[in-house]
């Protein structure tokens, strides 16, 4: 028997291509969308009408708690019954829904989880951890970057595209070959290890990211990062569009010597 959501109910062909796309609907109680991204883009808009700590309102709240009901780990992030919904903050400073329970207790969830409607794989969330390992690291190079080469209003030049963007608008992204996916892979077959080998947290609440719970696994890591990681201040457009370019395939995976 499913949880009570306790809320007030207030009022073709590519082009260029020979290969048919076959849109995904998404399909909720509340509501229906003809394919994946038209959800993602209806509640990344919601998200963003809220401030950090702010509660979502009623009407809204129908629609996340419909959503919800396709999260991979709905019972664990429903408990004991949902109170209300609020946006949070996470640790790379953009923001996520939260569920508040009835018991007072607080989880955030992934709306693009609940979208998808999976949850993601053993090497993504091992790629999360490696990432969260080294964070302070990227955190300095950025401030380092942006204090020798801001100009008066705060701009620096991205890396790739020539823009002059602020600091908020880009990422520290690896320099290619190194990417972070090669050096996360590179490290792991240096000590005969793979993705399954790594221990990580997993299931917790406001656990927006997974971490190492192998101290020395991450000292190591930390170590081997900054000894072979070049790192470039790039949009975050650009930075996530080079992330799925540079993507290691299964079948063409190579392993740089070190």
């Amino acid at each position: 028997m499913r949880n009570t959501v306790r809320l007030s109910h207030a009022g073709g062909f590519q082009p260029g291509s020979d290969r048919l796309m076959v849109a995904h609907p998404v399909e909720i109680a509340t509501r229906s969308f003809a394919k994946k991204g038209n959800a993602i883009e209806f509640f990344r808009a919601m998200l963003n009408r809220y401030k950090p700590n702010e509660r979502v309102n009623d009407i809204d709240a129908l629609d996340l708690a419909a959503l919800l009901e396709r999260h991979p780990e709905y019972g664990m992030k429903v408990g004991k019954g949902i109170d209300h919904f609020e946006v949070m903050m996470t640790v790379h400073g953009s923001q996520c829904f939260c569920v508040a329970r009835v018991d007072g207790s607080k989880t955030d969830f992934s709306f693009m989880q609940a979208v998808v409607g999976r949850a993601p794989s053993k090497k993504q969330e091992v790629s999360a951890a490696f990432r969260w390992a080294i964070r302070i690291d990227l955190y300095k190079a950025r401030d380092t970057f942006l204090a020798a080469h801001k100009d008066a209003d705060g701009l620096v030049t991205c890396a790739v595209t020539g823009e002059r963007i602020a600091r908020d608008d880009g990422h520290m992204d690896h320099r290619p070959p190194m990417t972070f996916e090669v050096i996360v892979t590179t490290f792991l077959a240096g000590r005969g290890l793979s993705v399954d080998d790594v221990p990580i947290t997993a299931g917790q609440d406001n656990q927006v990211v997974p971490e190492l719970t192998d101290a020395e696994m991450q000292a190591a890591f930390i170590a081997f990062h900054a000894s072979v990681a070049k790192l470039d201040f790039v949009k975050k457009t650009v930075n996530l569009s080079q992330a799925s370019k540079n993507r290691i395939r299964p079948a063409r995976a190579s392993i740089p010597s070190s």
